[in-house]
């Protein structure tokens, strides 16, 4: 282990920093040693597999305020993705965007937050109205698009 004092508003500290090699004389502990990592999308894939024993929420959902011109679709697209949320979304004439969404709870309900809350970088959502939710056995759509008219 290496050491490196730091200072901070006239106190001293000393603050123990791991060694950034393990040192070849020291012998391994068995329970110290860090446990497996994978990447973001191994993650992804694991969180977002079919779990087909586990029901499929739906609803059709429309966002209002300044939604469109914000690139609001695109990244409704990618929060969908990485959520492994399906279904659609599209601008209609009214200057909302209008949509479906399908996947297990979690992603489901992250998703629905997200649209309610949170959208593009420089959107507006004044509100979001959202159908009955319905359950079913599987899902319809494949993946997540954007449907332009």
């Amino acid at each position: 282990m290496t050491s490196q004092e730091t200072q901070t508003e006239g106190e001293r500290r000393r603050v123990t920093l791991p060694s950034s090699t393990p040192d070849k004389g020291t012998p391994s502990k068995k329970g110290s040693e860090e446990p497996n990592r994978i990447s973001n999308t191994e993650f992804q894939k694991r969180v977002t597999s079919d779990r087909s024993d586990e029901p499929v929420f739906s609803c059709q959902f429309e966002v209002f305020g300044i939604v469109q011109g914000v690139s609001f679709r695109m990244y409704t697209l990618r929060r969908a993705q990485k959520l492994g949320v399906r279904g659609w979304c599209k601008n209609t004439n009214e200057n909302t965007v209008k949509g479906e969404i399908q996947a297990h709870r979690h992603s489901f309900e992250s998703m629905r937050l997200w649209l309610k809350h949170t959208g593009s970088p420089t959107s507006r959502i004044d509100k979001c109205i959202f159908s009955e939710t319905t359950e079913l056995s599987e899902f319809t759509f494949t993946n997540f698009s954007i449907v332009v008219d």
